[in-house]
């Protein structure tokens, strides 16, 4: 029970019958779903030390938990302090849930399908609004001068979120993927691809699109080799400039500028809470709006701690699927899984790099699935154990302040800014 429970309550999230069934209004529904969750896999025995020292992942989710906590407990800011718990709770529960209760191939399988069809339910919502004005579950498309944009209900009512979360299920329905872990046949992946490329289109989300374009030039560089992987992107790229919304792209695009602004912003509120940051959630706080962009938020709201943790954790994520791509006598599931969970992982960072998705459910759910593949290896009889180690901690201090460095180069080169 805990296993369907926890898919459940990831259905909830995506589909949120909370906010569009009137009944259902003042319904706590991801509380009540999380404690039944929760439940269930402890009562099943799921929570143990093993499956729990079997990543580091499972540490540093808590330790990024932990650096969001600190970022207001440090200023003595104890409202703060139960936000950042309380708000973050919920992330760490799914994330939790997902390690302890997908323990086997089939459970894996069901949950990836699961994802999949919550993609596919977002780009039905994108497509069908576009043509409507309204969506299947409520939700009115954004009027952008002439331009329709689709957009979802609740965490999806932006177009850009919307589109990032389609965008990170469409590496598990691309044929290598899906004839080889979901389905006997790549026609019924083609058939579910199809929809949810065309609900990336009509959010006219550019960071969406762009994310798009990646996903399949990472396919296409694993299926054709690096060179016409090149020549399949820069067609792609030339296709996508021939879009509304990119053919006006450029530095100077207002739209474009008032996004290099925020990222300004953030990178000044770093630098007057290096360490710490402002405090979890605390950026409109002082800026008119977000950051845009998902590690700009962090190091601003975080500092340079929770962006450690924040990219500690992508890093971990890739080198386990690195690893685990060279297992030796592998079952014939695992390298389609990798590619499918590297490719969404890719589209995430992408999309994310446009987008204040930071605390959202979606990279943890994707990361909670590299884990979940180490638990099905290891109940196959796979020993596989990937620690953590002092040149992965020099490795990620360098990254993070690489990455820092590198957003004041292109604000300062590019825009003048910082």
């Amino acid at each position: 029970m805990g296993f369907f429970f926890t898919v459940l309550y990831v259905i909830i999230i995506f589909v949120r019958p909370q906010e569009f069934v009137e009944a259902m209004h003042a319904w706590p529904i991801l509380d009540v779903m999380a404690a039944f969750s929760i439940s269930a896999v402890f009562l099943e025995g799921g929570f143990t030390a093993d499956t729990w020292k079997r990543s580091p992942l499972n540490a540093l989710m808590l330790w990024f938990w932990i650096a969001l906590i600190l970022s207001h407990l440090t200023s003595a800011n104890f409202w703060g302090t139960r936000l950042a718990f309380f708000s973050f709770a919920t992330v760490e529960i799914v994330y939790f849930l997902i390690i302890f209760s997908v323990n086997t191939f089939k459970r894996l399988k069901i949950f990836t399908w699961a994802l999949v069809l919550m993609g596919f339910f977002l780009a039905v919502q994108s497509i069908w609004q576009s043509y409507t004005g309204v969506g299947l579950v409520g939700g009115t498309a954004l009027q952008r001068g002439e331009l329709l944009q689709a957009r979802g209900i609740g965490i999806f009512q932006d177009p850009n979120d919307l589109a990032l979360n389609i965008v990170c299920f469409l590496p598990f329905v691309l044929p290598h993927f899906h004839k080889y872990f979901l389905s006997r046949t790549w026609i019924t992946g083609v058939l579910l691809l199809l929809p949810m490329a065309t609900g990336v289109m009509y959010t006219r989300s550019r960071g969406g699109i762009l994310g798009m374009a990646v996903v399949f030039w990472y396919y296409f560089r694993r299926r054709v080799g690096l060179v016409l992987s090149i020549g399949v992107l820069l067609f792609m790229a030339s296709l996508i400039l021939t879009l509304p919304r990119f053919g006006s792209t450029n530095v100077d695009d207002a739209s474009t500028r008032t996004r290099m602004e925020h990222w300004a912003s953030g990178l000044a509120f770093f630098k007057q809470h290096p360490l710490f940051g402002l405090g979890f959630e605390q950026f409109t706080e002082h800026h008119y709006q977000t950051a845009h962009n998902s590690f700009v938020l962090v190091l601003a709201e975080a500092g340079f701690v929770g962006a450690f943790f924040w990219i500690a954790l992508f890093l971990q994520g890739f080198r386990e699927l690195f690893r685990l791509g060279k297992l030796p006598h592998a079952p014939p599931w695992l390298e389609p899984q990798l590619s499918g969970l590297t490719g969404a992982l890719i589209g995430w960072l992408v999309c994310g790099f446009f987008l204040s998705q930071t605390y959202k459910f979606t990279s943890y759910i994707l990361l909670a699935l590299v884990v979940a593949t180490l638990n099905v290896l290891h109940n196959e009889g796979y020993t596989v154990s990937h620690p953590w180690s002092g040149r992965m901690t020099v490795i990620t201090l360098a990254a993070t302040v690489g990455a820092v460095v590198f957003m004041h180069i292109m604000l300062r080169l590019l825009w003048g800014m910082v």
